[in-house]
């Protein structure tokens, strides 16, 4: 689909089914992208009153928002993977980091199992939430580092047009992932190295920890921690979109 301003419309479908003032919204703000005069504010408020509106007009807008949620991300210069490759690469690290742990079991070696344990717990958090989103049919556009962690860019559209309920699941599956990888290495090397699996175990417990603090942030209306936005972590976005859920609830009562 090509962009605004290059003189087609879209297809029909968005235009008979969103309302035109949303539309008229979207429009401006991919046209202020393209001229480098965007600001952040309006792409914020746009996606809240998008939330608001039914699914029928969710989905006739994801090509676009999608579209157009790919230019606000890439505002700033990212290095970017495809999303196949990036999930390539996260199944590999799985991969090398089961080498890494059952080497460590039969030399005895507690630096090669935390090497294998933090490859675990960094790879299986994105795969946990990719195999959910595919499920609910949420796609992914490309992957890119973020503060040195490999992240995933959602197709936006596709994730804003799902029902609430999967979206707050998508994000929770995105918070199991580390847990899991650091519980099953520990698991793994505690007979041979039970210190080095009472760290990686610490590590366990360290993740939880910030998940659940995020979470609540989350559900509290805490959308910054400083310069990290609350809506980054999984913890964090499954929160927001429950106190949203419990906002939206209250004023349908009043």
């Amino acid at each position: 689909m090509r962009a605004a301003g290059d003189g087609t419309s879209g297809p029909r479908r968005s235009v008979d089914a969103a309302p035109e003032d949303l539309r008229i919204e979207l429009l401006r703000i991919e046209h202020d992208l393209n001229e480098g005069r965007y600001r952040p504010g309006p792409w914020e408020r746009f996606i809240r009153e998008l939330r608001r509106q039914p699914a029928r007009v969710r989905s006739a807008l994801a090509d676009e928002v999608s579209r157009v949620s790919r230019k606000v991300h890439l505002r700033s210069p990212r290095k970017t993977i495809s999303a196949c490759a990036g999930v390539a690469t996260e199944i590999f690290a799985l991969a090398l980091g089961a080498g890494l742990l059952a080497f460590a079991v039969h030399q005895g070696s507690s630096v090669v199992g935390l090497a294998g344990a933090f490859l675990w717990i960094m790879s299986l958090q994105p795969l946990a939430k990719i195999t959910m989103a595919a499920v609910f049919g949420v796609g992914y556009e490309y992957a890119y580092l973020l503060r040195g962690e490999p992240r995933f860019k959602m197709r936006f559209g596709s994730y804003v047009a799902r029902p609430r309920w999967q979206r707050v699941v998508l994000h929770l599956s995105g918070t199991i992932g580390s847990p899991i990888g650091a519980w099953a290495a520990a698991r793994i090397i505690s007979a041979r190295m039970p210190g080095t699996a009472r760290i990686v175990m610490a590590v366990f417990w360290l993740v939880v920890a910030i998940n659940i603090a995020a979470f609540v942030a989350g559900l509290s209306g805490i959308r910054r921690f400083g310069s990290i936005r609350t809506s980054e972590g999984s913890g964090g976005a499954a929160g927001l979109e429950i106190r949203e859920a419990f906002a939206r609830s209250r004023e349908a009562t009043r």
